[in-house]
């Protein structure tokens, strides 16, 4: 009897020895890559979350270092993102919200109206993805969650004004005017790489004169006076300066990106502020551009307030979640 229970006892022994580098194992696998709160975020939940941007990167770029590269970034984009979706649902349990079955189902049920699919084929595509069925509701269920916190939390910091609506429709035409044709016409002053600082700021104050000049088409006489003409005056830039400064007809990434810059600011027939371009000063003026196929301001106006709501959202979102985390312990260790 007692040589049966030795026995036992050495039967068990070997076993727990055996389970022991299983178990060290399971806890490299299964380590913590972030803790918010009294929260731990495990290395598995990460990877999971990351199969499906996973199979996107190894389907657009090749096996190797840029491979390597685009999965590191994705796990600290990703991270930051579960990081941030943690504060969020201990700010929904101190705020008592939670999704039921029924509004992930009904969410669901608007995502695939919306695509003019059905709930099963929905489904279907985001399992291709890598997703399981339970993740994308959970997926789902994130997002409705986070709607309300918005509209709890952040909405009321929202305030689209007429500067706003002119501002987003100001960078949809900056955004236009990158791959528009164009005519540049240019002044350069020239200045000298051993030049005194007394030089330097004498260049500037005249190049000042000439932008301001060019810009009321007036000279200190009052007499009308065009770019050309000043362009022929002041011009250091030879091949050009005789041709008024004309750079002739240009496509998008033909001249220099400072240039293209600068000219993408500007209206037609508007005349930029000196700036610095290599060692010298340059003064640009768009002769012509191609026509804009963005309508007027005021027949956009509905969803330029939508593309202003949209970024402010954005922002105070940004701006409130920082708030939780700063009164919440985190701690990333990827």
């Amino acid at each position: 009897m007692v040589e049966r229970v030795r026995m036992k006892s050495v039967g068990l022994a070997a076993l727990l020895v055996a389970s022991l580098p299983v178990l060290a194992h399971a806890t490299v696998a299964e380590r913590i890559v972030a803790v918010v709160g009294e929260h731990a975020i495990l290395l598995s939940d990460m990877r999971n979350r990351a199969r499906p941007f996973l199979l996107q990167i190894h389907q657009k770029m090749p096996s190797g270092a840029q491979q390597a590269a685009a999965e590191s970034e994705l796990y600290k984009q990703l991270i930051e993102k579960m990081v941030d979706e943690r504060v969020e649902q201990q700010a929904a349990e101190r705020a008592h919200l939670s999704v039921t079955a029924e509004e992930i189902d009904n969410g669901i049920r608007n995502v695939a109206s919306q695509q003019g699919i059905s709930v099963e084929r929905l489904i279907e595509e985001a399992t291709k993805t890598g997703l399981s069925r339970q993740e994308y509701r959970d997926e789902v269920r994130r997002q409705i969650l986070e709607g309300k916190l918005l509209q709890l939390r952040v909405r009321s910091r929202v305030r689209i004004t007429e500067e706003d609506v002119r501002a987003t429709y100001g960078k949809l035409v900056r955004a236009e005017r990158t791959k528009l044709g164009y005519r540049l016409a240019w002044i350069v002053l020239r200045v000298a790489p051993s030049a005194s600082a007394d030089a330097r700021a004498d260049r500037q104050e005249l190049a000042e004169r000439i932008a301001a000049t060019a810009r009321a088409g007036l000279d200190t006489r009052g007499n009308r006076i065009e770019f050309a003409e000043l362009a022929q005056s002041f011009s250091d830039d030879t091949p050009t300066r005789q041709k008024g400064g004309d750079l002739g007809r240009r496509k998008p990434g033909e001249l220099a990106q400072p240039l293209e810059d600068e000219a993408h600011k500007l209206d037609i027939s508007g005349v930029s502020s000196p700036f610095q371009f290599k060692n010298d000063l340059v003064i640009l003026k768009v002769v012509a551009r191609d026509p804009s196929e963005l309508p007027a301001l005021e027949d956009a106006r509905d969803e330029l307030m939508q593309r202003a709501y949209a970024e402010q959202m954005d922002r105070a979102k940004r701006q409130w979640i920082d708030e939780l985390r700063h009164g919440t312990y985190v701690d990333v260790r990827l």
